[in-house]
């Protein structure tokens, strides 16, 4: 490549700041400067990929680098001035990693022979090669980061208002505010407006300098600009966000706007985020599965930064009314979950909080479902199970009534069991309470549920604290409550004698069937198998809390209260822990 004089005193002067060059005399430098190559990478493409021959060392002359997955350290951003594969290929090794462009990048190429001669030749340049690996290995050892290089999360996120704004930079800073104080001292609001002028070049540095002060950067549309202007700086961004105000409003403006960057944005579906600020109402805009859809600005805050928080509410028949004490301290602490998940009685808990309602008034619903002089359970002749679960099911049915689980605030998601096919179900769209009706389909208690052609049971017996499911959406850190006994104080008394009880006689009956022991077998059979599946399953939450409700059974829904009140006492005693990751 030919360069002027003047094209190539600019790069000697910048190898003069680049730790591995700055001693070198002029002549070496010059000759380095005039074996340069430069390449543009563009964001999110690939400098090299892990496995390559290692054939040049690169110098990050503008932009920033991820190098992915770096041992002991995770993703390692390299920026500018920063020398990348020098270790490969002096060891004569394949990239150990992949090296990706997070924004434009321009980086100088020098060939691997060149350098290594220069540096057989030169003592000044092995002695700082020396150094510099040594200063790696150092940084490898003590799990340190290479000076200059920044590790943990990036992003350059940019939102666009699609109605009307006049204030939108205040909106901006509000919705910083739902980061916590370590995540929004890295966090920058920045108006577009201030990038007219620039050309591509000054944009990508500018970028760049940024990025080195904050690496948490939200772009913005201000009434300054167009909102189909920057395109270059735009589709740099790891998520585009569009602010949709009110829907009945601006339909063909807001078609267009997002239509003119879909056709600009590489994987669009991937990247575009709709923030419907109204809450759960219809938009008007093209449907697009791809696109994910947020109605909780704290949810798609953390989501921008990878911390989405998931609660699993494990099943356990009356144990599970616990969970509505824990969600009346959660709340009163302010923490708040993105993506809720359930099984059985946890299910329907699960879904009322998905629905935002406040704890308080679920602990009304559970009164009316089991404080009144109606039971929640209908007896029938035990031939498919021991309830009809009509009653069960007409509960569920006033309290969620026609609503669906995509018009949840919440995502919110539960599962039950084909009978046939030993698969589990998941439910995450579709009528509520058909989904909720499924996952409560305690096998002899309850008749299961036919959906089509599958006979579908209750979801605990394979999955009791449901944080797979929650994962699968996309939850970052996942909180798992546990309300069945993980091992007895005292062995369980299946069969009781009525003189050990001191139970009256008519008493005695009236609980014998009213709870037979056949049941008792068969509940107790499916509790002690998925007791050894939670055990498993345990350790791949982030929090695993287990509450000690072994005092009370699997149907003792008429001691609601009493439950209620003690899962809030767990949840107090287990606080400080539940606080220290989600607070």
């Amino acid at each position: 490549m030919r360069r002027n004089e003047q094209e190539r005193q600019a790069i000697q002067n910048f190898l003069k700041s680049v730790e591995l060059f700055k001693k070198l005399p002029p002549a070496i430098l010059s000759r380095i400067a005039n074996n340069i190559q430069e390449k543009l990478i563009r964001s999110h493409e690939a400098l090299y990929y892990k496995g390559e021959v290692s054939e040049n060392i690169y110098i990050v002359r503008y932009g920033e680098i991820l190098l992915e997955n770096i041992a002991n350290q995770g993703a390692v951003y390299i920026g500018a001035g920063q020398v990348l594969a020098e270790n490969s290929l002096i060891s004569g090794s394949n990239h150990s990693t992949s090296a990706i462009a997070v924004i434009d990048s321009l980086v100088y190429v020098l060939n691997g022979k060149l350098f290594l001669q220069l540096a057989a030749q030169e003592k000044i340049l092995a002695q700082s090669i020396i150094h510099l690996m040594g200063s790696r290995m150092r940084d490898h050892m003590e799990k340190n980061v290479t000076q200059g290089a920044f590790i943990g999360l990036r992003r350059l996120c940019v939102h666009v208002p699609l109605d009307p704004e006049y204030d939108f930079g205040k909106k901006i800073e509000l919705f910083l505010e739902n980061y916590g104080e370590n995540t929004k001292s890295l966090s920058i609001s920045v108006p577009i407006s201030q990038f007219v002028g620039m050309d591509t070049t000054r944009i990508s540095e500018y970028l760049t300098e940024i990025r080195k002060k904050t690496p948490l950067v939200h772009l913005y549309f201000d009434e300054k600009i167009s909102r189909q202007e920057l395109s270059f700086l735009v589709v740099q961004s790891d998520f585009i966000v569009f602010w949709e105000t009110d829907p009945e409003k601006f339909y063909r403006e807001k078609e267009e706007i997002v239509n003119f960057w879909k056709g600009r944005i590489r994987n669009f579906g991937g990247r575009a985020i709709r923030l419907m600020e109204a809450g759960v109402v219809k938009s008007y805009l093209p449907s697009d599965e791809q696109i994910k859809t947020f109605y909780q600005k704290d949810t798609l805050a953390r989501y921008l930064v990878s911390k989405t928080r998931g609660l699993a509410l494990g099943g356990g028949g009356a144990r599970a009314l616990a969970h509505v004490g824990l969600l009346k301290v959660l709340h009163r602490e302010g923490i708040k979950f993105d993506y809720v998940s359930g099984a059985s009685m946890g299910a329907v808990i699960a879904a009322l909080y998905a629905r935002l309602e406040n704890p308080d008034r679920i602990e009304e619903l559970i009164k009316e479902f089991f404080g009144g002089l109606e039971s929640a359970f209908d007896p029938t002749i035990p031939v498919v199970a021991f309830f009809k679960g009509k009653r069960m099911k007409r509960m569920l049915k006033n309290a969620f009534g026609d609503q669906r689980i995509e018009e949840l605030p919440l995502p919110f998601v539960t599962s039950a069991v084909d009978l046939q096919t030993g698969k589990e179900h998941v439910f995450d769209q579709g009528p509520i309470t058909e989904a909720l009706v499924s996952a409560m389909s305690l096998p002899g208690a309850f008749p299961p549920y036919r959906l089509g052609e599958k006979i579908l049971v209750d979801g605990g017996m394979i999955n009791n604290v449901p944080e797979s499911l929650i994962r699968e959406k996309g939850a970052d850190m996942v909180l798992g409550i546990n309300v069945s006994p993980l091992q007895e104080i005292v062995p369980v008394k299946l069969f009781e004698d009525r003189n050990t009880t001191e139970k009256g006689f008519f008493r005695y009956i009236w609980d014998t069937l009213k709870y037979p022991p056949i049941l008792q077998i068969m509940t107790r059979t499916i509790t002690l198998e998925g007791r050894e599946i939670t055990r498993l399953k345990r350790p791949k939450m982030d929090l695993f809390v287990h509450f000690h409700l072994e005092e009370f059974q699997l149907f003792d829904f008429a001691r609601y209260q009493e439950i209620i009140d003690k899962g809030q006492k767990e949840a107090e005693d287990n606080l400080a822990e539940i606080k220290k990751l989600f607070a």
